[in-house]
């Protein structure tokens, strides 16, 4: 027996002292970087949701949503793990993604955690306020989907607004991590498309512009088509978000559309350099 038990103590010691995966460079983005070890700023019914340990995950093919009370005011706490597959890693390591949707309020909550080998590792958090984000109004964060790349991994990220008279905007973005031992860093961020409509200021309901970006062997293609013809958009097969007749568009359905506006020989190029940051970006500035 006390040899059993020095065995097991031996090999829970090399588990501990096994390097954690972890992930860094999105403070460019605007998140913050919460101390594992420290949850405090987190709401109760976040931490509740963020164990340092956890045996088993959900499907990321569905998330579980849940009805939280807090002061008085609904929440929907939507709680999705995304497994990773990175190369030259065997251990399983997930993302769990906590997105907080206020009943009285535009501005979503966003937690992430990384999980290795069932061990929480960085938490990052983030949400759309201008008076943190250099007075930049960005977006709504989700993660839609999780794949490997090359470069290490890509996180699809799909960013949305709704405001009041009648303005919003749908974007997708890719955030690509280089990958290397136990590290995961923030490479690249690629705007892989993004739908924006102004507010309702006349009879005249305002045009929707669109943009796409592309990676080339050498820079980030731009493409911008504004003011898009409606028969443009009905022959790319466009859905308007306010319509509950039309649903919700995947991914690639908006990716598609957005590519066939501009592709369209009336649209504006211009390019990005990789060592450029995008708007969304630590420095980045809007598109002229």
């Amino acid at each position: 027996m006390p040899l059993l038990r020095l065995t097991l103590t031996l090999l829970l010691a090399q588990t501990l002292d096994a390097p954690v995966l972890h992930m860094g460079g999105l403070e460019r983005l605007y998140f913050k970087h919460i101390l594992s070890s420290d949850l405090s700023s987190a709401p109760r019914s976040v931490v509740a949701l963020l164990p340092e340990a956890i045996e088993s995950t959900s499907s990321s093919s569905k998330a579980d949503k849940k009805q939280v009370t807090v002061d008085g005011i609904e929440n929907e706490t939507e709680v999705r793990d995304f497994a990773l597959s990175i190369q030259g890693r065997s251990k399983r390591s997930f993302i769990r993604q906590i997105v907080v949707s206020r009943e009285t309020a535009r501005i979503n909550e966003l937690w992430w955690a990384l999980y290795d080998d069932g061990r929480r590792s960085d938490v990052w958090y983030f949400e759309m306020d201008p008076q943190n984000n250099d007075h930049k109004v960005l977006s709504n964060y989700a993660i839609d989907s999780v794949s490997a790349s090359e470069h290490g991994l890509e996180l699809r990220i799909h960013g949305e607004m709704f405001r009041p008279q009648g303005a919003w905007w749908i974007t997708g973005k890719v955030f690509t991590f280089s990958a290397s031992g136990d590290s995961l860093s923030l490479w690249r961020v690629r705007n892989d498309y993004g739908f924006f409509r102004g507010y309702d200021m006349g009879d005249a309901p305002p045009a929707i512009d669109v943009t796409t970006e592309r990676e080339t062997d050498k820079d980030f293609e731009i493409r911008t088509y504004d003011a898009v013809p409606n028969a443009l958009l009905k022959r790319c097969g466009f859905r308007d978000p306010h319509s509950e007749e039309t649903g919700e568009s995947s991914w690639k359905e908006l990716e598609r559309t957005a590519s066939c506006m501009t592709s369209n020989s009336r649209a504006r190029v211009s390019h990005r350099g990789f060592d450029e940051p995008s708007f969304v970006e630590r420095g980045g500035k809007a598109a002229e």
